[in-house]
């Protein structure tokens, strides 16, 4: 794709609808599994960053993972995506990490979101997994700018998923 490919599919993203009126209460479950929420994090404008809740994946009364969903759109988001999840690694393969993003969903809908963007290092052949058996669209990969966390942290490409709900 070219530079200006990239640019007007990133002004889509950030174009995207949302509405932030304040967080949910909410506990999502999908049989024994279930989310905790640990963490409401306020937007930090000057950081560019939006709101966000953290959540603990439960299996019962056992924590087998965490999951968190940056609600809105803005440029870092495009190559860091709006959910995040891991498992713990005696609990990895057993398909936790696609039925908590699942369990996202009224998140979504709560706050007017119809689009979300996992991305996933390109050497993450588990977490492009979780995206694949969730039937996302996988955008592209993308090199990263250098101003972004993940450069900063070693990373040089993402897969970049879409969800609509």
């Amino acid at each position: 794709m070219t530079d200006n490919g990239l640019k007007a599919e990133i002004d889509r993203f950030l174009g995207s609808h949302c509405r932030f009126d304040g967080f949910i209460d909410y506990v999502p479950r999908d049989g024994e599994l279930w989310l905790r929420t640990d963490e409401k994090a306020p937007a930090i404008p000057e950081k560019k960053w939006v709101p966000a809740y953290k959540f603990s994946i439960m299996l019962g009364d056992e924590r087998v993972g965490g999951t968190d969903l940056r609600i809105g759109y803005a440029e870092g988001l495009y190559y860091g995506g709006n959910i995040g999840y891991n498992i713990l690694e005696k609990h990895r393969g057993k398909g936790y990490a696609p039925r908590a993003v699942k369990m996202l969903a009224p998140f979504l809908e709560a706050h007017e979101m119809t689009t979300a963007l996992i991305t996933n290092e390109i050497h993450n052949s588990a977490s492009r997994r979780v995206c694949e058996k969730l039937h996302l669209t996988f955008l592209r990969q993308a090199e990263l700018p250098e101003w972004t966390d993940l450069y900063k942290s070693g990373n040089r490409f993402v897969n970049i998923f879409k969800w609509r709900l």
